[in-house]
């Protein structure tokens, strides 16, 4: 599969390249990263030279793994991440610190499930959500783009090395936005407001 552009009122969604290595190398090294992200830790710039030139170019072209940059215009720097992992429709996400707060990746999740449900990924009905229990900020990104809140009976996430796995929150998004979906997050994300 060719990789596909996506443009939102203040975001063009296209392929990471590998002139982004300085930045991305730079954004993955936050601590943050190291807490809620399974990232290779410490990230260093080989991680993030492999992740552009091997990892995104043969995700599209197996169609295994989706995963554009967040550029406010054409050759812009690149500000975040986010990708679809086809097997499960999975949404996965970061964005540099300084990027943070304002709404981007909100708009870019909401309009990468618009693509994925509206026939970009065929036959997806459904696109799912996982971050480690306490990733707040990609709780509120998923709120925001829609997704309802769900528990499944194991919820948790692998580690970093693959060898455990860590509590986690799940969230779905559908076509039609589900009308409990807001309300769902309220236990996990009022009570730490």
């Amino acid at each position: 599969m060719l990789p596909v552009e996506i443009r939102t009122p203040r975001l063009l969604l296209d392929l990471p390249v590998p002139g982004d290595a300085e930045v991305v190398t730079r954004y993955c090294q936050d601590p943050l990263f190291e807490q809620y992200l399974t990232t290779p830790w410490p990230y260093e710039r080989a991680h993030a030279e492999s992740f552009l030139s091997t990892y995104v170019p043969g995700g599209w072209a197996s169609r295994t793994d989706l995963t554009w940059a967040l550029r406010t215009e054409r050759g812009g720097v690149l500000l975040g991440v986010i990708s679809v992992r086809e097997t499960q429709n999975e949404i996965g996400f970061w964005m540099g610190s300084e990027h943070r707060g304002g709404g981007l990746m909100s708009e870019a999740a909401a309009a990468v499930c618009t693509w994925v449900l509206e026939g970009g990924v065929d036959g997806a009905t459904t696109v799912f959500w996982r971050a480690v229990e306490g990733n707040t900020a990609s709780a509120k990104v998923a709120r925001s783009a829609g997704f309802r809140r769900i528990q499944p009976e194991n919820p948790t996430v692998p580690t970093r090395d693959g060898a455990g796995t860590l509590p986690a929150w799940y969230g779905v998004r559908e076509v039609d936005v589900d009308p409990r979906a807001e309300a769902s997050w309220n236990d996990i994300l009022e009570a730490r407001a």
